[in-house]
């Protein structure tokens, strides 16, 4: 069978993969990415997707897992393609210097084993994508809509219904849109499913000075804290999650996202001026979030797909239909600190969700509120076009309620 090569010279992570998963699935082809040890996009927060059997690979990957439906394997070494069976596509990045070197190797160990190669070029005009063959012809084309998501070219979605919505996203927007793609695609699902008019805004938390957070919130209809492993946003996100608890502002939050939102709780309501995230602040009084530990004492990192059980009555339990557990993509090595349960509790936080082998918060909330709701994973990975994630989908619910 054939080994289709798909070449996308991008220097964007977001897009690095994307045509060559939507193809594959189109196909019904095996997508299977190269590892390059390293010598990818040269940002430290490239290789920050999730794959089920517990890795971190390139963000460009969740288009395949997108488009397929089912979760991506592995990145393979260059040398092992020809042995994979069956028709392979491969996204090639001529970007990357290790993808060039690939090229010639895939070609070379595929000739030997007597397998035919073709190879595909993508060639981008402005929000279009065509995928070419060698002779210019194309192939497929999709465009991408505002939420970053690549639809085919006769796609047509339902007209919204309502009010306009602004929903305000707390980080970067060319992180967002160019890096890590994956929060902003699954609001796009979620508003498409809802019939929702939806814009999304952005602040970056590293920028904006805690009394701006009160303004910018008067003029959206909702906020979303999403995830990253860059502690100069954790101060910036705090304040915002304060500002919306003050506001009543219906918010999620995506790992970090969580996090913050639970320090939020914990100065905004418990008093606590010092609490912060451990790994933000060690030397903070009051450490929200402390160190994973094993069984044994050692330090953790809770990679994977893994299940979480949801606390019955629990917000979340009712969003994802009474559900008792539930499968989220998990990338973290801090947790809720116990001790401080009471306090929040007190306050009025619960926890929605728990770890399914231990007992650490998985997912706080505030019921009080019209909806507040973090969970500790990435949510966000496992949503599709027509099955928008239950957290996204509520928060965008109560947004469109006010």
């Amino acid at each position: 069978m054939t080994i289709l090569l798909v070449r996308h010279d991008t220097c964007l992570p977001a897009l690095d993969g994307m045509v060559a998963g939507e193809f594959a699935a189109a196909r019904g082809a095996r997508f299977t990415a190269l590892a390059t040890g390293g010598a990818g996009h040269a940002r430290f927060d490239c290789a920050q997707h999730v794959l089920a059997h517990g890795e971190l690979a390139p963000n460009g990957l969740l288009w395949a897992e997108r488009a397929g439906d089912r979760p991506v394997g592995a990145p393979v070494d260059r040398g092992a393609v020809a042995r994979i069976p069956g028709t392979v596509v491969v996204p090639i990045n001529p970007h990357l210097a290790a993808h060039r070197d690939a090229e010639a190797r895939i070609l070379a160990t595929a000739a030997r084993a007597g397998r035919a190669v073709e190879t595909l070029d993508v060639r981008e005009l402005d929000d279009r994508l065509e995928l070419l063959t060698t002779g210019g012809e194309i192939v497929a084309a999709w465009r991408r809509n505002g939420f970053g998501r690549p639809l085919p070219l006769d796609a047509t979605l339902p007209a919204p219904e309502g009010r306009a919505l602004r929903v305000l996203i707390v980080g970067d927007e060319a992180l967002q849109r160019e890096v890590y793609p994956a929060p902003l695609a699954a609001l796009g699902d979620a508003a498409e499913a809802l019939g929702l008019d939806l814009t999304p805004v952005f602040a970056d938390p590293r920028a904006e000075p805690a009394p701006v957070w009160d303004r910018l919130l008067a003029g959206v209809d909702g906020l979303l804290l999403p995830g990253g492993s860059d502690m100069e946003q954790v101060e910036g996100q705090i304040a915002a999650a304060r500002a919306a608890i003050r506001r009543d502002m219906p918010t999620a939050g995506l790992c970090l996202g969580m996090q913050t939102m639970a320090s939020a709780v914990a100065q905004e309501l418990c008093g606590m001026n010092d609490a912060n995230l451990e790994e933000a602040d060690p030397g903070a009084q009051t450490k929200t979030f402390v160190r994973l530990h094993d069984e044994l004492g050692r330090p953790a990192h809770r990679l994977g797909l893994l299940a979480s059980r949801l606390e019955p009555g629990s917000r979340l339990a009712a969003l994802a239909g009474g559900a008792e557990r539930l499968d989220v993509h998990y990338n973290h090595r801090f947790v809720l600190d116990p001790a401080l349960e009471g306090p929040l509790a007190a306050a009025g936080l619960a926890i929605g969700a728990r770890q399914a082998e231990r007992a650490f918060a998985d997912a706080i909330e505030l019921p009080a509120l019209r909806f507040f709701v973090g969970m500790q994973g990435h949510p966000e990975l496992a949503s599709r076009r027509g099955r928008p994630h239950p957290l996204l989908a509520g928060l965008l619910a109560a947004m469109a309620s006010r």
